[in-house]
Order: structure tokens, then C-alpha cells, then sequence
């Protein structure tokens, strides 16, 4: 079962202690459910009533009826009976009431993850740490719901909601912070501009309140965006998307595997003032203990850890007689291009273009066309002699450097220098 279903344990054993029912409203209410009227639990219900049976306890699930009535209506019985075998109502429900409930060891120890995998999962409407330093809860007691059951430092991978936040982020998987247990308004820990933004849309007003500040933030490289439904399919599929957003769940164990696998790189949290680490590297590596690293003594290191790698081409759009001071007939037909290689080239054009003062100049990825799912290269070593050779083609060419791996070049000779590149790197 997961975390909420053993919420739900704990909330019809302490009305099983008094003697009393329950109905789908108050049990909602108790646990966070999304739905005022309870709609969408009689899934957890089921599962709750399957432990029943194989713990051999009293079906606590007997005791949740609509409101006005003693007992469940006549078809949920039946479909319990389907299940339990036969029996009277009321005599289940005395054994409910009967059953010394203390025997049933650790109900909020069971209700935690385990293993050191451990990871939530919830939603936002995007995904700014730099801006938005905490996760949000709309009461105190969902805020204490995530704290009974998480450690300082639990990691909550966050997705963006399908109805809210920028198009191409909806319904994926963007990032991963590391959330302690600081208790504050939300206010404490988001920029003035953003809170700003936040009160004076009225969709978003007043929401989020109770909040828990965030120590790191990691960014999942745009290539590895994957669909909440496709990288937790039992953590999504098993829970009420409203129930996510307002307070999160637990990641099954074996799908919180997966993010470790996943390419990040550290983004700065707001209000924090430690340095980040902004190398490109899988969610695994990023949680090791640092190590001390030999600086680079060669020109092509690229603040990323070894492994699979991409080559690219980036060319940055704007006006470029105003960026190079030249007039326009120096700079037809020509481009400034960045050639590089990288484990995630969109997470290395999103580095280049945050170290620029935000206006009207963007970086694009003008090579691969489309980046394939695979890195076509093994290792560094192999994706630098790509990019070695397309820089001394570059100069073959006459392009002309602007410094390092920057050129100013036609489109021609820019797409010739990429199929250089690529050729050289295949060869390995």
C-alpha cells in the first residue's frame, strides 16, 4: 500500500476506537483528499480492505458510509463481499468496533518510504528554485502530513501540472529538490517580484501558504523530460492528481530508482548563498560526497562529469551589428555559432545564455537538428576530437574566431564544419 493508504488506516482506526463511522466527506477531509465529496478513494479503499483480509483483522473499510447513513450502500457491500467472502454488516462492523486495534504494530511506520532511494513526488506550475525556494502547502496539517513522514533533506522530484505553467513543461518531470524541514510562510522564501506575480494572479492568490524552505535544487536536462505517467506509472497512476499537488506521495521505491539515472545540474535556490555545482551529470553523482578534483589542464573541459556525450553547434540569435558593432553588409548570410559537446546540449545552451544579462539575444541549438534520446558518443575523449576538428575547419574556412569556441561564419561553412565534426567523432 502506499503512504496515504495507511493515512486512511490510521484515520478508521481512531474512529474504530470511538465507536464511531465515518463518512467519504470527513475522511477526505482528514487525509487531504482533493475531492470535497471523497470521490476517486474507493481505490485506496479496496486496497485497505485487501489488507484487511490478509493481515486477518476486521474490514475497517465496513465503517465508511455516505453521510446519514449506518451502513455502506448495497452495492459497496456487495463488492466487499466479493472480496471477503460473506458476512453481516453490523456484525463486521462490531468486530471493527471490538477489535483491539493496539496489535497492529507501527501504522505510521508502515505509511513511510524505506531505502535509501526514498523520494516524493508533487506539482507545481513550474519550475524556478532561483525564484520559488519552497514547497507550498495550502494548511498546516498537510504541511505536518509531509514532515511525520520525510526526513530533512528528502528529495521531491517535481512535475509540471498538465492544466498550469509554460506549455512545453506540462505534464513532465523537470527537477528535483532537497527540501528541509525549516518551517515558514511561503512569503520567506520566494523573491518579492515572484510573490508579487503569485498574489496578483487570482488563480494562485493566497494559495501555498504553509510552507518548507528548500536547501538545493537540481534542473533534469530538457532532453530527459519524461511524462510523470511514463517515469512513475505506479506512483502517478495509483494516486489522485489533486491529492499530489496539495501535499505529495511517496515514489514507489523501484521508480525512484530511475531518477538517479537521470542528467542534472545544480540551479541556485532562492535565499541560499552556497555555491552550486553546475557540472552535467547524472542525479546519482550529484548526491555523492565531493570529492577533491584535479583542475583542468586542457582547454576543453566543460564543467560536466565523463560519459556519454553529444556534439552540438549553438547560434545566437539578435541583432548582430549591434552585438558586434559592424555595419550589415560585413555581417550577411552570417551567424555566431558556439561548437562544443556536452551530456546534455540544452542544459549547456540554458548555462551560456543564464551567464548573459536576460534581454533580447538567445542561444539556439542550431546542430543536431533534433537531439537523439542516445548520446551518439561513448566519452569525452571521443566527442573532442569531433570538436577539435570542427574548429580547425572553421579556420580552414576562414571563419573567424571570435575567442575560444565561438566563430563568425555562413551558414554553409557552419553545417560543413558539423559534418566534419561528426564524421571524425564516428571514426572514434
Amino acid at each position: 500500500m502506499q503512504a496515504l493508504d495507511f493515512d486512511i488506516v490510521s484515520f478508521l482506526i481512531s474512529k474504530a476506537a470511538a465507536r464511531r463511522r465515518t463518512t467519504y466527506e470527513e475522511l477526505g477531509q482528514a487525509v487531504g483528499w482533493g475531492h470535497p465529496n471523497g470521490r476517486g478513494l474507493g481505490k485506496h479503499l479496496y486496497e485497505i480492505m485487501c489488507w484487511c483480509r490478509d493481515q486477518s483483522v476486521p474490514p475497517l473499510t465496513t465503517i465508511v458510509v455516505k453521510k446519514g447513513e449506518k451502513v455502506p450502500a448495497s452495492d459497496a457491500v456487495e463488492h466487499m463481499r466479493s472480496v471477503l467472502g460473506y458476512f453481516e454488516i453490523q456484525a463486521a462492523q462490531e468486530a471493527v468496533f471490538a477489535y483491539d486495534w493496539s496489535e497492529v504494530q507501527s501504522i505510521e511506520e508502515l505509511g513511510k518510504p524505506a531505502g535509501d532511494t526514498a523520494v516524493w513526488l508533487t506539482s507545481f506550475w513550474g519550475f524556478d528554485p532561483s525564484q520559488w525556494g519552497c514547497v507550498g502547502f495550502a494548511t498546516e496539517g498537510r504541511r505536518k502530513h509531509f514532515m511525520l513522514r520525510t526526513q530533512a533533506g528528502t528529495l521531491v522530484a517535481i512535475y509540471v501540472t498538465k492544466g498550469h505553467g509554460p506549455v512545453h513543461m506540462r505534464g513532465k518531470v523537470v527537477g528535483i529538490l532537497e527540501v528541509s524541514h525549516n518551517t515558514g510562510h511561503a512569503k520567506e522564501f520566494i523573491s518579492g517580484d515572484r510573490w508579487f506575480q503569485k498574489e496578483l494572479d487570482e488563480t494562485s492568490r493566497g494559495k501555498w501558504a504553509y510552507a518548507l524552505q528548500v536547501t538545493r535544487a537540481w534542473k533534469i536536462a530538457e532532453e530527459e523530460w519524461y511524462s510523470v505517467d511514463e517515469l512513475f506509472p505506479v506512483t502517478y497512476g495509483g494516486s489522485n492528481a489533486e491529492f499530489i499537488g496539495s501535499q505529495g506521495v511517496a515514489v514507489d521505491p523501484q521508480e525512484a530508482k530511475k531518477l538517479l539515472s537521470l542528467t542534472v545540474s545544480e540551479t541556485q535556490v532562492y535565499g541560499q548563498t552556497s555555491p552550486i555545482d553546475g557540472a552535467i551529470r547524472s542525479l546519482e553523482e550529484a548526491l555523492q560526497p565531493s570529492k577533491a578534483i584535479q583542475p583542468a589542464n586542457e582547454p576543453y573541459w566543460v564543467g560536466e562529469t565523463d560519459g556519454p556525450k553529444h556534439l552540438y553547434i549553438l547560434k545566437l540569435t539578435g541583432d548582430l551589428t549591434a552585438y558586434l558593432g559592424r555595419k550589415p553588409h560585413d555581417l550577411e548570410d552570417k551567424m555566431v555559432v558556439k561548437v562544443g559537446f556536452s551530456r546534455s546540449p540544452l542544459t549547456r545552451r540554458d548555462q551560456i545564455q543564464n551567464s548573459y544579462p536576460a534581454g533580447t539575444y538567445r542561444w539556439v541549438v542550431f546542430r543536431p537538428e533534433k537531439i537523439p534520446a542516445e548520446a551518439p558518443y561513448s566519452n569525452a575523449a571521443v566527442a573532442i576530437k569531433g570538436e577539435d576538428a570542427m574548429k580547425r575547419r572553421m579556420m580552414d574556412e576562414k571563419a573567424e574566431s571570435l575567442g575560444g569556441e565561438f566563430f563568425l561564419a555562413d551558414e554553409d561553412t557552419v553545417v560543413r564544419c558539423w559534418n566534419v565534426g561528426r564524421f571524425t567523432a564516428d571514426k572514434g
